[in-house]
């Protein structure tokens, strides 16, 4: 399989190895978005799913980043083995737009 199903995060400050590696998927991530104002972040992938996640850095080199999977969003349906293949933030609120290969556009609030 050349597909990736992690979500790695890095700090290129300290490493050019990643501090955190979550496998959340099941099959192949399609795209990662951040929120413009929030600490979120979401995964979208094959297995017709986008995972919302809260990720914080902190300042002080000694707090460890905070990494925590907040909502997993299911609503597509897979087609020719492709499942959500984009999202995108709302700018002002939480909101997630996501694109799937079934052709539909869904908004989870």
């Amino acid at each position: 399989q050349w597909y990736q199903r992690r979500v790695r995060g890095f700090d290129m400050d300290l490493s050019v190895k990643p501090y955190k590696s979550l496998q959340q998927h099941k099959k192949a991530i399609r795209h990662v978005c951040f929120h413009p104002r929030y600490p979120l972040y979401a995964s979208s992938s094959d297995d017709c799913s986008t995972i919302v996640t809260h990720g914080m850095v902190y300042n002080d080199m000694v707090k460890n980043p905070l990494v925590v999977p907040v909502k997993v969003l299911r609503g597509h349906k897979e087609t020719s083995k492709y499942g959500v293949l984009s999202n995108v933030f709302h700018s002002q609120q939480p909101w997630v737009y996501t694109g799937g290969a079934d052709g539909e556009i869904w908004l989870f609030v």
